[in-house]
């Protein structure tokens, strides 16, 4: 985790004394002249979002001061890049567990025994910055519920005080600056110098965010804008490529900053597929065209384009994507698709090549398989109806992809009872196992330790993300819909990086990142607004059901 230290003040908007923000909350009491600032959510953002975007990459140690203006406030704010620390000797904070230390609400300084306020990010943290997990040294007595008595300083002992209207002797704690005579009955408002002795000016202190590794981002800031979208694949490197509108292909790198978009492909952005060479570059195509494009993983340029060709008497093999729903780079720069129902295999020269390299008759191969059809292909069976060396399977709701680990994956989104397959390079099934989902999305996806991620929907039509084990030979749920307490909501895309860092996007700038560790750590604007309205739609419907019962 990364810390990102915050000092933040401003002025009371209602009688202009100094107002320190000291935590991570909406409302503020002014000790001066006991009311109350309102800080909303909106605001929080505004102030802190550049801090989250540009801190992660700031050298360890460096800060940056920034002044915001708003209607009613001007803040002075200074955020920079550093580990969480003791406010009164400087030494550093063990953050090593900080899980346990937030049960507690308290961490010792080791040098001076000084105890620091930690907890988890309420509500208003999350929504505003999802990649937030800790919160460290804030004045816990702003979070109070009741702020006007929330306790005071230690130098603040209970005062007496004489009555101006009985001269009776008052004891003064300072939980409210009216007070009533218990000798006369008299309301007395507390002079300035001895409310001040109860409440003195606190200072700015600092406070710190621990934020999950990755980006830490609110909004598409820096990254192209996307309405409909068509497929997506990562590299080794954890650059991102995604094919959208009408075609544009893009690219970001893992901080999610624009490294190239290519906006002149003309291509329709239904039926197109992307996936990543065995070079490291990127094939681009589209079922309705029958060429290939090989794109520059670099800056999107044109690398080379295979051109194809309708089957012919003299040519009953050629090159052609027309009709392709699925493709792969093998390991062996071979080229795989399914089309039209159709298992095949081309060099990078777009020559028909043999199918499987496992499959032998004799002295004889496996062969090329079979002929491609134009239109209209004969039914095919779908994968848990096939074994090893597949020739002819149903591409209408197959999906292939190569895994980081190696190996091969054939996904079947047919049915609720449809089955996930791994296969060698040489066409031998290696397993096959139902999958826990009823409507599968996007394409299987191999971490480098073999587990493989799937995307898709729960009978109650809940988006969840599933997880296949080879260790333990199970799947489990790793994330679920907003409206379990997930994360999830409508989500169609997904990629998973070598090490595990999970991307899902839809359409409309929705996306979302997790780290390996499943803290999410990226949420865009679109999906943030699109998660909140399925809460608060399932909170009426809930709502609705409790009137009616």
């Amino acid at each position: 985790m990364i810390g990102i230290c915050i000092e933040l003040k401003t002025a009371c908007k209602h009688c202009s004394s100094p107002l320190m923000l000291n935590a991570f909350t909406e409302e503020f009491l002014c000790r001066a002249c006991n009311k109350i600032n309102s800080i909303p959510q909106e605001t929080w953002k505004s102030l802190l979002n550049e801090a989250l975007e540009e801190a992660p990459d700031f050298e360890p140690g460096d800060g940056q001061p920034s002044t915001i203006m708003t209607g009613e406030y001007s803040f002075n704010l200074m955020y920079g890049r550093l580990e969480p620390r003791c406010g009164k000797c400087k030494e550093s904070i063990d953050t090593s567990n900080m899980e346990a230390y937030s049960d507690q609400k308290i961490i010792k300084c080791a040098k001076c025994g000084n105890a620091l306020f930690v907890r988890k990010p309420s509500e208003l943290v999350t929504t505003c910055f999802p990649a937030v997990k800790y919160m460290v040294g804030e004045d816990e007595n702003l979070l109070s519920q009741n702020k006007a008595g929330a306790a005071l300083p230690a130098a603040s002992k209970p005062v007496l005080f004489n009555c101006p209207s009985c001269n009776g002797n008052l004891q003064v704690t300072g939980a409210d600056r009216m007070v009533d005579c218990k000798f006369c009955g008299s309301q007395i408002y507390l002079p300035d110098d001895l409310w001040f002795r109860l409440h003195p000016v606190k200072s700015v202190e600092r406070w710190f965010m621990l934020v999950g590794e990755g980006g830490v981002s609110v909004a598409l800031s820096g990254m192209p804008v996307w309405e409909d979208f068509a497929d997506l694949t990562i590299d080794e490197q954890g650059n991102l490529y995604v094919a959208s509108d009408n075609l544009t292909v893009w690219s970001v790198g893992p901080d999610l900053k624009t490294r190239w978009v290519r906006a002149d492909l003309r291509i329709d952005h239904d039926d197109t597929g992307l996936a990543l060479t065995h070079d490291g570059d990127l094939y681009l195509w589209n079922k309705k065209k029958r060429s290939l494009l090989k794109l520059s993983s670099k800056d999107g340029s044109t690398v080379r384009k295979i051109e194809g060709k309708p089957p012919s008497k003299a040519d009953p093999y050629p090159f052609s994507m027309y009709g392709c729903s699925t493709l792969v780079s093998d390991r062996d720069g071979t080229i795989l698709a399914l089309i039209f129902n159709t298992v095949v295999r081309y060099t990078t020269e777009g020559e028909r090549l043999q199918l499987w390299k496992g499959k032998k008759f004799g002295l004889f191969s496996s062969g090329v398989g079979k002929e491609v059809p134009e239109k209209d292909p004969e039914w095919a069976p779908c994968v848990k109806e096939i074994g090893s060396f597949p020739k002819r399977v149903d591409s209408e709701f197959t999906r292939l992809n190569m895994g980081w680990d190696g190996f091969l994956y054939f996904l079947d989104r047919s049915s609720s009872d449809a089955r996930l397959a791994k296969y060698s390079g040489d066409g031998k099934q290696l397993w096959s196992r139902p999958i826990p989902l009823d409507d599968k999305e996007g394409k299987p996806c191999a971490d480098a330790d073999g587990n493989v991620y799937l995307l898709g929907k729960t009978e109650r039509s809940h988006t969840n993300l599933v997880r296949y084990g080879p260790r333990t030979g199970k799947f489990e749920t790793l994330l679920t819909d907003v409206v379990e307490g997930g994360f999830l909501h409508d989500e169609e895309h997904l990629a998973v990086s070598r090490e595990g860092r999970i991307y899902v996007f839809d359409s409309y700038g929705r996306m979302k990142v997790f780290s390996p560790r499943l803290e999410m750590t990226y949420r865009s604007e679109k999906s943030e607004a699109d998660d909140n309205e399925a809460i608060e739609d399932m909170k009426k419907e809930l709502e609705k059901e409790k009137d009616l019962g």
